[in-house]
């Protein structure tokens, strides 16, 4: 059986990104009670035996989650995850099944449903992940009539839950025994699930971390969101630490590109080992924002045996990471047990995490520790509210409301998205869409979706930086467009700049700057008759001018000021420079040209331009050369030859 490595085959395979675009991932999760061949089935579906670790291969218990490419169809890329089935590890598997596509739960013939995994299950539809084919192994170790009591079994308690008319396959992994067949149904499901979102801004939890040598720090983990790319800066969160992605691969193939919903492990520069750690979330963007405080819609979890205080001490499970808390209800002082319905509650948790609205969460007991509840994150910047029905309600309508409502509140928070991250963020159909879009306050470019309200505030913040950047340095032509897409992109996606700038009002542009459409450079009052001065001094002196440098210094003109006026007076058209030293008035340039031109043949030499504009070889010389720059002459050798003849 072949082995599963880490970072290999470096150079194989570098472009396996084929038509990666096109190309779907999942993952798949495989869950149960220790030793009821969760490790042996992956074998037998993938060929890879995913226990790696010294004390899995001698207790063999499986701690952490293993991780198998498994080959159906050239346009699936599905990856398996074997989570670890003993209850200490219990851990490890939320953090497995965080991300996975279609859950395979697991029993064993000889055993049937055990505590493990009905907690298993417990945590998988708290989880949200119900799609469901349910597997019964080691099928030769026992008799049919004992087969057919365990499928009773499962049929029995899975009665009532999001599992319930899950497919059962029946396999023995040793022999082989139904392998083949549960892989044409686990083919045949998965072209029936929506594939991630890959437009959206790239999300990665981090749930293995480890070094090569070699090769530095590398994090695996299964990408949420997004897509990413070799060379691409990321950045470490909620630490905030910069990366680069010098390598990716997946299944030990090295990609350009990996996509949601695609198994990865990213080797970064610029790191090191103790900077990361499980739970934490790679990104390309601050469009993800570090909470500590959610709002949560939940559901009790029916192995849950002790009633729960207000305000008692939790431990959440989000994505990869597991984080302490303070859990507090708004309509209770006590949670009890066999509570059969949905609540609204807070976690205000001790480190901060990185989530979106929609996310799901575990909440365990610490002590005596056991599964509370489980939902999604209804709210992701929560605050202290009163307690009451009224919160309540106001945390009911962020979670249902209408479809239009939602939009609006995925909007408030994610500014701007594509039609498919709407779709699927929602749940809601093209038609509803397309009726969404058609409110007035929806603004529908191209593709994305935003609010009139989200563009005018780009607008209003484009106008604002704008002004104060013609009050600081009124001498410019503008703000340079880069630096302002780059201020802009501390608060706001490309996409919803790009649509702001395409469509903004009373702004011009001139060359690489952007101005507000009033706006004309000015001299500061100040400074503006020391400056006048200058310009005057400039048209007085015709060609014979003196060094601009000195003009501006005998005005006691500041130095900071100095590049500034000279930029001005060149931009706006008032002067035109000859050398660094010498600028002369733009009236005294065309002046010039128009003698030169008016006293001279088709061509003429330097020393016939010297008779007739009589000045010296210090102004002649950068003049005539400026002729050429402009267009108005061509040298050639030791004369010249006007351009319009």
């Amino acid at each position: 059986m072949r082995k599963e490595h880490y970072f290999i085959n470096v150079n194989k395979g570098y472009d396996l990104t084929m038509a990666g675009e096109k190309m779907k991932y999942y993952t798949i999760g495989l869950a149960g009670h220790i030793d009821h061949g969760k490790t042996t089935l992956t074998g037998a579906l993938t060929g890879v035996d995913t226990d790696r670790l010294k004390e899995e291969k001698e207790r063999n218990v499986s701690i952490e989650p293993g991780f198998a490419p498994f080959e159906l169809s050239g346009d699936m890329n599905v990856s398996i995850i074997d989570v670890p089935g003993h209850e200490r590890f219990v851990r490890q598997m939320i953090a497995g099944v965080a991300g996975i596509d279609l859950v395979i739960p697991v029993v064993a013939a000889d055993e049937g449903v055990m505590p493990q995994t009905r907690e298993h299950l417990e945590i998988l539809s708290l989880l949200g992940i119900e799609r469901s084919i349910i597997v019964i192994t080691k099928a030769d170790a026992v008799d049919e009539e004992m087969i057919e009591l365990v499928k009773d079994d499962i049929r029995e308690y899975i009665t009532g839950t999001g599992f319930e008319g899950a497919t059962l396959h029946v396999v023995d992994s040793k022999s082989g025994r139904g392998i083949e067949k549960l892989k044409e149904s686990i083919k045949t499901y998965l072209l029936d699930v929506p594939p991630r979102n890959k437009v959206g801004p790239f999300r990665l939890p981090v749930d293995q971390v480890f070094t090569l040598q070699g090769h530095g720090t590398i994090v695996r983990g299964t990408i949420f969101d997004g897509e990413l790319q070799e060379g691409e800066k990321v950045t470490i969160v909620p630490k905030g630490i910069e990366a680069r992605v010098r390598q990716v691969q997946s299944h030990n193939e090295r990609v350009n590109k990996a996509f949601a919903g695609q198994r990865v492990a990213v080797n970064l520069a610029g790191l090191d080992r103790e900077d990361i750690e499980r739970g934490q979330v790679v990104v390309t963007s601050d469009f993800y924002k570090p909470t500590s405080t959610v709002d949560l819609n939940v559901t009790v979890a029916k192995t849950m045996s002790h009633d729960l205080k207000q305000r008692s001490p939790v431990t959440a499970h989000i994505g990869t990471a597991e984080v302490r808390g303070t859990i507090v209800f708004f309509d209770r002082n006590v949670l009890e047990v066999d509570v059969d319905e949905a609540l609204f509650c807070q976690l205000r948790l001790e480190q901060p995490i990185l989530a979106k609205k929609g996310d799901r969460i575990i909440i365990r007991r610490p002590s005596p520790v056991e599964t509370i509840a489980g939902g999604s994150i209804v709210n992701v910047m929560g605050k202290k509210y009163k307690f009451g029905v009224e919160t309540v309600e106001m945390l009911k309508r962020m979670s249902v409301g209408t479809p239009y409502e939602q939009l609006q509140q995925l909007l408030e928070k994610e500014l701007i998205l594509s039609e498919e991250e709407i779709k699927q963020t929602l749940g809601i159909k093209d038609e509803i869409l397309v009726e969404l879009s058609t409110n007035p306050s929806v603004v529908r470019e191209g593709s994305f979706v935003t609010t009139e309200a989200i563009r005018n505030q780009v607008r209003s913040d484009i106008k604002r930086q704008l002004r104060n950047y013609h009050e600081v340095y009124p001498l410019r032509t503008g703000l340079p467009k880069a630096e302002l897409i780059q201020e802009l992109k501390k608060k706001y996606p490309d996409k919803l700049i790009e649509l702001a700038l395409g469509e903004q009002e009373n702004v011009k542009q001139k060359g690489p700057y952007l101005f507000e459409e009033y706006f004309s450079p000015y001299f500061p009052k100040a400074w503006k008759t020391r400056m006048e001065n200058v310009v005057s001094v400039l048209e007085d002196s015709g060609m014979k001018v003196p060094p601009i440098d000195s003009l501006i210094d005998n005005e006691g003109i500041p130095s900071e000021l100095k590049g500034e006026l000279k930029q001005f007076l060149i931009e706006e058209g008032k002067a035109i420079e000859l050398t660094k030293e010498l600028m002369i008035h733009r009236s005294a340039w065309e002046d010039s040209r128009e003698l030169l031109r008016n006293n001279t043949s088709n061509t003429f030499s330097l020393q016939s331009a010297k008779e007739v504009l009589g000045v010296s070889r210090k102004f002649l010389v950068p003049f005539l050369e400026s002729l050429d720059e402009k267009g108005f002459t061509i040298r050639d050798g030791q004369e010249r030859r006007w351009r319009d003849n």
